[in-house]
């Protein structure tokens, strides 16, 4: 006989074996999709944080140099991992459901073994290195260090009381008169006049007339009269100066201010317009054509008004900068769901490098070009923002937030003639043993360059640097000055500090 009810037990088993293996088997795809997938979630979220943290971190170093803010330091905060920030569900109180955080490492200055440089290498106009001179009337080229007037050719006889010379120098927004003005005191000088005794009083001859100071003989025939004070205004020359005169915006600014005291014959006189005390100086600038003449109304002799416009600057081929080590603030992820990243600041720009060997700008490094269609002017901007660190470099690993202390050291402009166009031909490289990097700097000097309508450049690559040189409008060796070089360079100085954990 069959018992009916041990076959009831058999199936009550079985089916809850099977809901077991159903509870397995979801939990299971779970573990092995679900995690994985919210893990990978969290890190694609992360690395979006870490973007943004960078590009707050280049604004904020973008203010300290724009406003130069040189001693200031900057506090910024990384988040190094995901520590289970971005773990959601209500399955995250089970550790197994959850999927594991990850974490990263904050580096200073330790992203190649031998430092990363930028050089340039150009034929230029550079202050400092003796100087050039224009005659006028000339075109305002440059910001000019001197504008120098020379008065020439007095002769004794030009320095009278009837003597005057004048030179007037001007552009659209001042004019400068320099004058030699004869000093000339004037007073009033009493006379004795005779007049005849038919006038007892002197009043009624001249109301001007003194009072009558006695009888005298009128002649020798023996007629007699009266003697009365009369003035006269009589002048006295001392000397002839050389005064100044200046109008700023058809406003008299200075008025026959002195320049040098009783001038001599012979000698030559030089005035610089540029002294600060005349307040041209900052008014100024290129694109101004600096006439000079002499008035119609100053006549004299031979003296002669010439002038120059000189520039402190003088051609260097080439002219060479050191090498400057840039640095680089970087965060490399160590992802368990996701893609290891690397964000690194350098140079003004931010950069990501995967590690599938790309390697791309998030944000513009602090190299731009721009061309002028009419003037035929390249214009060349570079900021070279350099990170230092105290002790050479500095690396901190986690996953809990850290903060950097960044402070900007010192800032300075290159000594590029401050103008229109300062060079002639430029070529500009970054160094670096970082392959990936290379190829970027490459792509990223075609693509500007291109984007700009550059005309005669050529970029390429070594073994060791990237490289870009612009040769401008005219490529000859002897050619004109058609590219414009802005340059300065900054250091600053980062240090990492741990938040917690």
């Amino acid at each position: 006989m069959i018992d009916n009810h041990n076959e009831f037990a058999l199936s009550e088993v079985i089916g809850f074996v099977l809901i077991l293996a159903l509870i397995t088997v979801a939990f299971s795809l779970y573990l092995v999709y679900g995690v994985p997938a919210q893990g990978r979630e969290n890190e694609i979220l992360h690395m979006v944080v870490i973007k943004d943290q960078f590009s707050e971190y280049k604004i904020g170093l973008d203010s300290l140099f724009n406003n130069n803010l040189v001693g200031t330091t900057i506090s910024s905060t990384f988040s190094l991992g995901t520590g289970g920030g971005y773990t959601q569900g209500s399955n995250s109180i089970f550790p197994i459901l959850s999927p594991a955080s990850s974490g990263g490492i904050f580096m200073i200055n330790r992203r190649t073994t031998f430092p990363e440089t930028l050089t340039i290498t150009s034929n230029s106009y550079i202050t400092g290195n003796g100087s050039t001179s224009v005659s006028l009337p000339a075109l305002v080229n440059y910001t000019p260090n001197h504008v120098y007037v020379n008065i020439s050719g007095i002769a004794a006889n030009d320095l009278s009381s009837t003597s005057s010379f004048g030179v007037r120098v001007s552009t659209s927004k001042w004019i400068a008169t320099i004058n030699l003005t004869p000093q000339v005191t004037y007073f009033t000088n009493f006379t004795k006049v005779g007049v005849s005794q038919s006038a007892p009083t002197c009043t009624g001859l001249n109301s001007q007339y003194g009072p009558v100071l006695g009888p005298y003989y009128w002649d020798t025939s023996g007629t007699y009269g009266y003697e009365c004070l009369v003035p006269a205004m009589t002048s006295n020359y001392t000397v002839t100066d050389l005064t100044i005169s200046i109008t700023k915006g058809n406003i008299p600014t200075m008025q026959n201010y002195l320049v040098f005291n009783n001038v001599k014959s012979g000698v030559n006189y030089f005035v610089d317009l540029m002294d600060s005390s005349y307040g041209l100086n900052t008014v100024t600038l290129p694109g101004d054509t600096i006439y000079i003449e002499r008035p119609p109304s100053k006549p004299l002799g031979v003296i002669n008004g010439t002038g120059n416009i000189t520039y402190d600057f003088a051609e260097q081929t080439p002219y060479t900068i050191t090498p400057i080590p840039l640095g680089a603030i970087e965060y490399r992820s160590d992802n368990n769901y996701w893609i290891p990243q690397s964000y690194y600041y350098q140079m003004g720009g931010v950069f990501l490098s995967q590690s599938d060997g790309n390697t791309t700008y998030k944000l513009p490094p602090e190299i731009s070009f721009n061309y002028n269609y009419t003037s035929k002017i390249t214009t060349v901007n570079i900021n070279a923002l350099a990170i230092t660190n105290p002790l050479g470099g500095s690396v901190v690993g986690g996953n809990s937030p850290i903060q950097i202390k960044t402070t900007l050291m010192n800032k300075k402009s290159m000594p590029y003639a401050v103008g229109t166009a300062n060079t002639r031909r430029i070529q500009i490289g970054v160094n670096t043993s970082d392959d990936q990097a290379r190829v970027m700097w490459k792509n990223y000097f075609n693509y500007t360059a291109r984007a700009a309508y550059l005309p005669n450049t050529l970029i390429g690559n070594t073994t060791t640097e990237s490289y870009i040189i612009i040769d401008g409008y005219d490529p000859s060796p002897t050619g004109a000055f058609d590219i414009n070089v802005i340059a300065s360079d900054a250091t600053y100085s980062a240090t990492v500090y741990g938040v917690g954990g």
